[in-house]
């Protein structure tokens, strides 16, 4: 999706596509494993999106028609994802988690591409190409030992109380704005994942309220910074992110909650299918959403 204002007029079917972007970024907010940054670098709404959040009034005038169906989807994602969630996490199968790992490991291969891409049409010098593989692998590291550490400690048994719902806003807000952080996994691992999930659901307002409000408060006050790095180091930091990408994918395999462990080898091998499936539907719709975007 271009990053350009968007002139002339557009066809239903991509007012239809741009609402499923935003349906499955405000639902890769919500899942364990799955970022809805880095959906919205892949879809290209990532970096409007920041600027929408850093300049809010002049960015809609110029994107408006991007938005709409954007802003759309992510509610009815959000919404919608959290029943799914709710419903799918009532038991401990690991299935769920196998079709997540699959639908952001579909993203990685067009994210790679795009962050090796140089600006400008300038090709990137030997320089540059080191300092995007080292920040590729500290993104890798840093994250990865870091939801490592998560991992050690015992799941609580938490409450959302009003406290605790706009903490996990505030981390959760995190996951828009650094592409590839699935916060949704750090709380999960805290243990008040599937409880912020049913109260969504239930529209209970005592949870959803105080959590928008943390979603809201880092993603307006980190997106200005969030921007500046992506149009000053677009190299450099969109290599981080596929960093990070890998890193909430594997450690979401290497470090999954006890109880989603595998349990037997039939199950495995149907993961291991549910994850290929979503694999092959993330890729997809990446190349679809490349046929139909209107050109740059």
């Amino acid at each position: 999706m271009s990053d350009q204002p968007q002139q002339g007029r557009e066809s239903p079917l991509l007012f239809l596509y741009r609402v499923i972007q935003g349906a499955l970024i405000g639902g890769g907010a919500i899942l364990p494993g799955v970022s809805g940054g880095v959906l919205a670098v892949v879809f290209g709404i990532y970096r409007p999106m920041m600027a929408f959040l850093a300049r809010p009034l002049v960015t809609f005038k110029t994107h408006y028609r991007l938005f709409i169906p954007v802003i759309l989807g992510v509610g009815l994602g959000f919404w919608g994802f959290a029943k799914l969630v709710a419903w799918l996490f009532s038991g401990s199968s690991p299935i769920p988690l196998a079709l997540f790992i699959g639908l952001i490991l579909g993203t990685v291969p067009l994210l790679y591409r795009a962050a090796q891409k140089p600006r400008d049409g300038v090709a990137l010098s030997a320089g540059e190409r080191r300092s995007n593989r080292l920040a590729l692998v500290l993104g890798f590291v840093l994250l990865m030992a870091f939801l490592f550490l998560m991992s050690r400690g015992s799941a609580q048994d938490l409450e959302p109380t009003l406290l605790l719902s706009l903490v996990s806003g505030l981390i959760w807000g995190f996951s828009l704005v650094v592409p590839g952080l699935s916060s949704s996994s750090i709380l999960l691992f805290m243990g008040i994942y599937t409880k912020i999930m049913a109260a969504v659901k239930d529209l209970d307002f005592a949870v959803v309220i105080p959590l928008l409000l943390g979603i809201a408060v880092v993603a307006f006050v980190f997106a200005r910074f969030v921007d500046r790095l992506y149009e000053r180091h677009y190299g450099v930091t969109s290599n981080a992110v596929v960093g990070l990408v890998l890193a909430s994918t594997l450690a979401i395999v290497l470090f999954p909650p006890p109880e989603y462990h595998i349990a037997s080898v039939g199950q495995g091998v149907l993961c291991v299918a549910v994850a290929a499936a979503g694999f092959g539907a993330a890729h997809f719709l990446g190349v679809w959403g490349e046929k139909i975007k209107p050109a740059d």
